[in-house]
C-alpha cells in the first residue's frame, strides 16, 4: 500500500472518528485533538495551493462609501433554471485586512471552493476583504467576558450580499456564513444585524456579541473553540452558549490553541456537511 493511500485512510478514519461522537446536530461536545499535527499541515497546504484565480475579483461600494474588495467563486458549470446556495466567508485580522483583495484568501475560503468539496456541495463561495477590522472587542462587565461590536464595514459586505442576490442564481433559503478569529466574531455580528439574511453560520475562535441573543432564537449557530485559545478566550463563547436556549452546536477542542484549530478533525467534509443541512424555511 501506498504513502499517498495510507495517508489517505488515516485522514478518513479521523473524520469519520470524530464525527461518530457527535450525531447531533445542537449541543456541547469536548473533542480530544487526537489528529497528527504533520497530516494537518499536508492537507492545509494542499488545499492553500489552490490558485487564486478560481475566484473572479471585484469591488463593492455602497451607501456607507466604504469600498469593498471581494472575491467570488462560482461553481462549475452552472446550470441556469438552478439555484445554488452562498457561502460567505470572513478572514481573520491576520490574513490581514487591507485592499489587495487576496490576502483574505485562506484555508476556509479555498476549502469551500476546492474540488472536492465542490462535487459534492456546488455553491458560490463569496470571500470580502476588510479594509479595517470589521469587529472590536469590548469587555462586558456584568457577565465578565469579552463581547463583539461591528464596525461599518460589515454593513458594506452585507449590502454586497443584497446586490449579488439579485444578480445571481443563489438560493435565498441557503446563505450562510462562516468565519475564523475577527471573522468568526463578525459571524455572530452578521446574523445579529440579519437574521433573516442567514440560513446557518459556524463561527470559528470567535468572540460573540450579546445583544440580539433573542433574534438569534431560530438561527443555528455552530460554535468551535480551542479550549487553550488564549488569543480570543472560550469563555466568551461558553457564556454564548449557556445564554442560547436551542439550535447552536458547541464544539470545545482540547489541547488547542487559537493558531491550531485547523486540524483534520474539522477539514474535509466536516463544516460543509453540517452547513448544508440547514435551510431557512
Amino acid at each position: 500500500m501506498t504513502k499517498t493511500l495510507l495517508l489517505a485512510l488515516f485522514i478518513s478514519t479521523i473524520l469519520l472518528t470524530s464525527c461518530s461522537t457527535t450525531k447531533t446536530q445542537f449541543g456541547e461536545t469536548v473533542i480530544e485533538n487526537t489528529a497528527d499535527t504533520s497530516l494537518s499541515k499536508q492537507a492545509i497546504l494542499k488545499i492553500r495551493s489552490l490558485n487564486n484565480d478560481i475566484f473572479d475579483s471585484a469591488t463593492f461600494v455602497g451607501k456607507e462609501q466604504i469600498e469593498i474588495k471581494y472575491r467570488l467563486f462560482k461553481p462549475n458549470q452552472l446550470k441556469t433554471k438552478e439555484k445554488y446556495p452562498l457561502v460567505v466567508i470572513y478572514h481573520s485580522s491576520g490574513r490581514p485586512v487591507g485592499t489587495d483583495n487576496k490576502s483574505q484568501l485562506g484555508i476556509l475560503q479555498k476549502l469551500f471552493a476546492s474540488p472536492d468539496i465542490q462535487n459534492k456541495y456546488p455553491a458560490y463561495v463569496l470571500a470580502p476583504q476588510f479594509p479595517t477590522r470589521s469587529s472590536d472587542y469590548v469587555m462586558d462587565t456584568s457577565r465578565n467576558v469579552l463581547y463583539s461590536t461591528p464596525r461599518s464595514c460589515l454593513n458594506s459586505v452585507l449590502s454586497l450580499i443584497d446586490t449579488l442576490k439579485l444578480n445571481l442564481n443563489i438560493d435565498t433559503k441557503r446563505i450562510y456564513v462562516i468565519g475564523f478569529s475577527m471573522g468568526g466574531s463578525t459571524v455572530i455580528n452578521s446574523l445579529s444585524a440579519r437574521p433573516e439574511l442567514f440560513a446557518a453560520g459556524i463561527s470559528i475562535s470567535g468572540i460573540p456579541q450579546f445583544d440580539k441573543i433573542q433574534d438569534l432564537a431560530t438561527t443555528p449557530i455552530w460554535l468551535i473553540h480551542g479550549i487553550d485559545d488564549t488569543e480570543n478566550p472560550i469563555n466568551s463563547d461558553e457564556q454564548f452558549y449557556r445564554e442560547m436556549s436551542k439550535n447552536i452546536r458547541y464544539w470545545k477542542l482540547k489541547a488547542t490553541t487559537h493558531d491550531n484549530v485547523f486540524t483534520t478533525q474539522i477539514l474535509g467534509e466536516t463544516l460543509p456537511k453540517w452547513l448544508f443541512k440547514q435551510r431557512k424555511k
